[in-house]
């Protein structure tokens, strides 16, 4: 499961349920986690891990069902231990929720359902108003502040890093020429595949067909009629290839070819081809000035989860964490 984001999730289809913050159940949930003076109980942890045990069941049996569910609760627990400490560390440097943003999610939340009725059913039915929602959704903007001011406004990316990163990882900006080909596949006969051997039928065959091509007859359609491998129901069109896919007697005379020409017949063990380029891209590397938005960005993230990961490290090392 991958590492949820610090803040906590606002589930945007509505399908899932969510936790209504005081809820007086709460005082009688099992308390799994305590957070300074705030505690996470069962019945979160349980509403929370609810979409993940669905999603789970269709992928795992038995016991290694409950090895995927214990594995996902332990490291969700500890996301919301994160979340928590986050959330706290926002209400203590007093932080405003945007108030104007929020009120944008709830009429984009508002504009997915007939009427604000359907709406409030559809939250009822999980445990949550409307008012509940706007709760949450302020949270959500009070977290975001604080990380910007925290993390992202923390951290900086020099042009130098920049140009040393394109340098060092050109390989990452270059593709490789790649094409895309119709065929035509004639099979050799198995005692001639076998031996080794010219099939002088099969031969036949595929050049009276690179024939027909050449006096203007339909390349796709005789594929379509004539070719004996299992690209024929497509027209003979092939993925895009890179240079080393096929096998040497086909690679190395198919990237020679021009759009639109095609082969002379090729013969392999297994029998006669016929090859026409229908698409190629050229090799192309991108240069500084193209990478260099792509670079930033890269090299932005990964300096954000760093300063992310030391600030709570700082955060726990402050607060009183138990979990049970």
């Amino acid at each position: 499961m991958e590492k949820i984001l610090f803040f906590s999730v606002l589930f945007a289809a509505l399908t899932l349920p969510v936790f209504a913050e005081g809820e007086q159940r709460q005082l009688l949930d099992q308390v799994v986690a305590i957070v300074n003076d705030d505690p996470i109980t069962q019945s979160e942890l349980d509403i929370t891990m609810r979409p993940i045990y669905e999603d789970y069941k269709s992928q795992y049996k038995g016991e290694a069902l409950m090895e995927a569910l214990t594995d996902a609760r332990r490291k969700l627990l500890n996301q919301m231990v994160e979340d928590k400490l986050v959330y706290q560390e926002a209400k203590n440097q007093k932080i405003e929720p945007d108030i104007d943003q929020v009120d944008k999610q709830l009429e984009d939340l508002k504009a997915k359902f007939k009427n604000e009725t359907d709406l409030e059913d559809t939250l009822a039915k999980e445990g949550m108003s409307l008012s509940a929602m706007r709760e949450r959704l302020e949270r959500q903007s009070v977290i975001q502040h604080l990380h910007e001011m925290e993390v992202r406004a923390k951290v900086v990316v020099s042009p130098l890093e920049v140009e040393q990163f394109y340098e060092e990882h050109s390989n990452e900006f270059s593709s490789d020429e790649t094409i895309r080909v119709r065929s035509i596949t004639i099979k050799k006969n198995e005692d001639a595949r076998e031996k080794g051997l010219t099939d002088e039928a099969a031969k036949s065959k595929i050049e009276n067909l690179r024939k027909r091509v050449l006096a203007g007859q339909d390349f796709e359609s005789l594929s379509t009629q004539s070719s004996e491998d299992i690209s024929a129901k497509n027209g003979g069109l092939s993925d895009w290839i890179k240079p080393g896919e096929m096998i040497p007697e086909i690679d190395h005379i198919i990237f020679k070819l021009k759009k639109g020409e095609m082969s002379e017949v090729i013969e392999t063990p297994m029998g006669y081809h016929l090859f026409r380029v229908e698409e190629k891209k050229e090799k192309y590397k991108k240069s500084f000035n193209e990478a260099r938005e792509i670079i930033y960005g890269k090299i932005f993230r990964e300096k954000s989860i760093k300063r992310f990961q030391e600030w709570l490290i700082e955060l726990k090392r402050n607060a009183y964490v138990s979990i049970r």
